[in-house]
């Protein structure tokens, strides 16, 4: 486990968590330091829930370290008599760990009547996908029991959790088509699932597990030992909803549902007569069709940056500058998807924000797609970004109805880059044609500016080295040159999303021909020459 200021995942008991607080009649215990009971304030500012986490801090002291007292008996009797949990999972957090105290001993000593499961997630080799995922199929190891089929067609989704990206939204648009397809959804889990459900989970036809953070596991469990077919498959595009909706009538079909076939498409849009997504027709607007030129760069969890990655430049016809993810092990899976659409060296694999960063200021792309940490990284490149996966800002958990699966989410997506890259001209149009009087002492910024350039050439002067004879130095001793007044002015009516990468281009012009100084003149000759 290494510290950061910014992390792409959640600890492991962060994890564990995310289970607990998803099902019904579940609660988790940390055996925790007083100040590792932030994870229930994330969950509080981020669930949109009215309900509180459930989560529960069993504090360890130093007090009671030093007299041996144990304090989790009687906090478990105390949620017991709180909660009347089906089960409870208790965990220890990465502090904790290092005591090596036997919590199964502990636990037991409390007596309770409920399930009370002590999870081993060592903190400081698990994080919180792995640890969430892990968890989630030993529940189903652990509960699922063998029991007749249901004599209509219906499935298990499996995946949505507390704090997943636009689950909630996902799990609507899943709805809706299983729906239309006369399917019943037997159990979700493991959001609102309770011990029971996980019960009664072979019993479905089929498993749907679209995420591949969260899900797909059990359905390998559920299939290797129930023999249940699973869907593995994204629904994110328009194409690949098509597909998916074949392969599930298909799947079904072998499954003993021979007479399911595929209902007219205006079935799956939101007033049942028109197109299910305007998405096809959209991407041939004018509107749309000056993104064919604007490259991405997308960076997330796997099943998202693979998802987004295939829209963009499949439906959407944006060039790909570079994809990549945080989640190691899942790497390998990302890269062969993305064959095609990346080029090898152009795929980035890193737990890291700050190597990412430096891949987003090399490649300057139009869009930047990402996490909440890309986020940063854009603004401060000045580029646009929109945040196609966790981790999130609190904006990013939304009440209305905003999937990323399916008909319904195409629009989302296509909305959303649209939105995002064009919203940005307000601010273009605002350094090229002025405020309009809406903001005071622009002379005075002027001025600041020209003094600032001032400084700089005298900075420069300063450290420049000098030749022999007092000639000009060479040009590999001059760095840095300097803007005039009226490039800094001629470079405002540059569109900002693409300024740094003149800017960048037109120094590197100057540096390598001796140039201390960028007037106007000299932008003119690099934009004639080099195209800046």
């Amino acid at each position: 486990m290494r510290l950061a200021y910014w992390m792409y995942q959640g600890t492991a008991h962060h994890g564990i968590g995310r289970i607990a607080n998803s099902m019904r009649k579940v609660h988790a215990v940390y055996h925790a330091p007083q100040g590792d009971d932030y994870v229930t304030t994330i969950f509080s500012m981020l669930e949109r829930s009215s309900q509180f986490p459930a989560m529960t801090t069993s504090v360890v002291s130093g007090n009671d370290l030093s007299t041996g007292n144990i304090r989790l008996p009687e906090t478990l009797r105390q949620v017991e008599a709180r909660v009347n949990p089906d089960l409870i999972v208790v965990v220890a957090s990465c502090s904790t760990t290092l005591l090596q105290e036997n919590l199964e001993i502990a636990a037991q000593s409390a007596n309770l009547a409920c399930d009370v499961l002590v999870y081993d997630a060592n903190p400081y080799r698990m994080q919180e996908v792995g640890a969430a995922d892990r968890l989630f199929t030993d529940l189903i190891k652990t509960y699922a029991t063998p029991q007749p089929r249901t004599p209509y067609p219906s499935v298990n989704i499996l995946g949505p959790a507390s704090l997943g990206f636009h689950v909630k939204h996902d799990l609507t648009s899943l709805r809706r088509m299983l729906k239309a397809l006369g399917i019943v959804v037997n159990v979700v889990a493991p959001w609102g699932a309770s011990v029971d459900d996980l019960r009664r989970l072979p019993a479905a036809w089929l498993n749907i597990a679209p995420y591949r953070e969260l899900g797909a596991r059990a359905a390998d469990y559920l299939e290797a030992q129930f023999g249940m077919p699973a869907l593995r498959d994204a629904p994110i595009g328009v194409q690949p909803t098509l597909r998916w909706l074949d392969t599930l009538v298909s799947q079904l079909r072998q499954a003993g549902a021979i007479t399911m076939t595929l209902p007219p498409l205006t079935d799956f849009s939101l007033d049942g007569m028109s197109a299910p997504s305007a998405v096809p027709w959209f991407a041939r607007t004018c509107d749309m069709d000056s993104f064919a030129g604007k490259s991405a760069f997308v960076f997330g969890d796997a099943t998202h940056t693979v998802g987004i990655t295939k829209f963009l430049a499949d439906e959407l016809g944006m060039p790909i500058a570079g994809a990549g993810t945080y989640l190691l092990e899942e790497a390998p899976w990302v890269r062969e998807q993305l064959q095609g659409y990346v080029a090898a060296d152009q795929f980035l694999a890193s737990e890291e924000f700050q190597v990412v960063e430096k891949r987003i200021g090399a490649l300057r792309p139009e869009l930047v797609c990402g996490t909440q940490m890309e986020r940063h990284s854009a603004r401060k490149h000045d580029l646009n970004c929109m945040v196609i996966a966790p981790p999130t800002h609190i904006e990013n958990h939304l009440l209305a109805y905003r999937p990323m699966l399916g008909f319904d989410g195409a629009d989302t997506i296509a909305d959303e880059v649209y939105t995002t890259c064009t919203l940005g001209m307000e601010k273009h149009l605002i350094d090229l044609f002025g405020d309009a009087g809406l903001e005071h002492g622009g002379e005075q910024e002027t001025e600041d500016r020209r003094q600032k350039t001032e400084d700089r050439r005298q900075e420069l002067e300063a450290s420049q080295l000098v030749g022999e004879g007092g000639n000009t130095p060479p040009a590999s001793h001059l760095t840095s040159p300097v803007w005039s007044t009226d490039a800094e002015t001629m470079l405002k009516k540059v569109p900002f999303f693409v300024r740094g990468r003149v800017r960048g281009n037109i120094e590197r012009y100057a540096s390598e021909r001796g140039i201390a100084e960028i007037s106007a003149e000299v932008m003119l000759a690099a934009k004639e020459e080099i195209g800046a």
